[in-house]
């Protein structure tokens, strides 16, 4: 009873995750037909940041003003769902590539036009964010189910390699626990991938 409560728990919190990715994409795609006027950058600048709970990390921040109608508008938002790296260099060249520009186009919401993003579409993060909520989601079913198939509370994982034939075993809190820090090692490989979708989509001058 035990694994099948902490393995809800976690159910629950891969749900939040994945929606929250999702709502991201929804937007982050809305962007891109949204339309758009010019803005100039008023700064734009690479910060580390170190958090006891969830380590190093680098994010872009930057701050732009633009116009529409006549009625003078800021903005700090790069692009939805995008929430910086653990990795400097793509987030460093973010930093660049608006630091050295005149001119930037901003893209905003035509029912809400203080609502602005200058990239548009999928970025690393969101793929990270809903990943993320996927793979806890996917791992506590597959422990859960069999939890309640076994009626075992011993956390267990085992392993089979085998010709044409390739099992995982899953059961407990033990494997709650390994697959979900496996999940983890495979977001911080991910990570080394360099996200050019917001540079790609950034129009600067």
């Amino acid at each position: 009873m035990k694994t099948i409560i902490i393995g809800l728990c976690f159910f629950a919190v891969g749900v939040g995750i994945l929606c929250s990715g999702i709502n991201n994409l929804i937007m982050a795609n809305q962007a891109e037909s949204w339309p758009a006027t010019e803005g100039k950058i008023k700064s734009s600048k690479c910060t580390y940041y170190y958090n006891m709970n969830e380590g190093s990390s680098y994010f872009t921040h930057v701050n732009y003003s633009y116009t529409v109608e006549g009625k003078n508008y800021k903005g700090d938002r790069i692009a939805f769902g995008y929430d910086g790296s653990w990795w400097r260099r793509p987030t460093q060249q973010i930093a660049d590539r608006l630091s050295s520009a005149k001119t930037v186009l901003v893209r905003y919401d035509p029912d809400k036009p203080s609502t602005a993003v200058l990239s548009y579409g999928l970025n690393g993060s969101t793929v990270m964010t809903l990943f993320t909520g996927g793979w806890i989601m996917l791992v506590t079913a597959v422990i859960v189910l069999r939890t309640l198939r076994s009626q075992s509370k011993t956390g267990m994982l085992s392993l089979s390699l085998r010709p044409k034939r390739f099992k995982i075993i899953v059961q407990g809190v033990g494997g709650i626990v390994l697959l979900v820090v496996i999940g983890l090692a495979i977001l911080l490989v991910g990570g080394l991938l360099i996200d050019y979708g917001i540079l790609n989509t950034l129009v600067t001058t």
